[in-house]
């Protein structure tokens, strides 16, 4: 799934990054993403935060996307620098964290897994980290959502 295409994300703006090998979205330098001290606006850095969580699940999920329901379930952001310009996205995990989320789903029918994502500036310093928490159901045999 291309996260971009998801219309809120359209909206915002937000597009694969090329600039950086560890990116994966970024936000390109607008007038339009300032708030009132002329930084990035902490509702355009959020929403970064929140695509790429999504994107690294649905890249790194090695089951059928069509066989469950991931929802954000909560999310904790840290602001550490004022943004300026150009940001982009990373993310990490811990391989535990997977192990632990796939033996849940397999017991349980459900689980939860998060990932760290940073943001950051043109000079790779880290404006912002997010943990962003998805909660994740199998869909009953029944129920389509197509």
């Amino acid at each position: 799934m291309d996260i971009t295409r998801l219309p809120f994300n359209e909206f915002l703006g937000i597009r694969k990054c090329e600039e950086k090998e560890e990116g994966i979205f970024e936000l390109l330098a607008d007038p339009k993403y300032l708030n009132h001290v002329d930084t990035v606006h902490a509702t355009a850095i959020y929403g970064l935060g929140e695509a790429t969580s999504g994107q690294f699940l649905s890249d790194n999920l090695k089951i059928p996307k069509d066989s469950i329901v991931p929802v954000l379930r909560r999310t904790e952001i840290k602001y550490r620098k004022p943004a300026i310009g150009w940001i982009y996205s990373r993310a990490v995990f811990n391989q535990d964290d997977w192990d632990q989320f796939y033996a849940s789903l397999e017991k349980r029918g459900r689980g939860l897994i998060a990932f760290q994502v940073d943001i950051l500036d043109e000079e790779d310093v880290v404006v912002a980290t997010g943990s962003y928490e998805w909660f994740i159901a199998k869909k009953p045999s029944d129920w389509n959502l197509s």
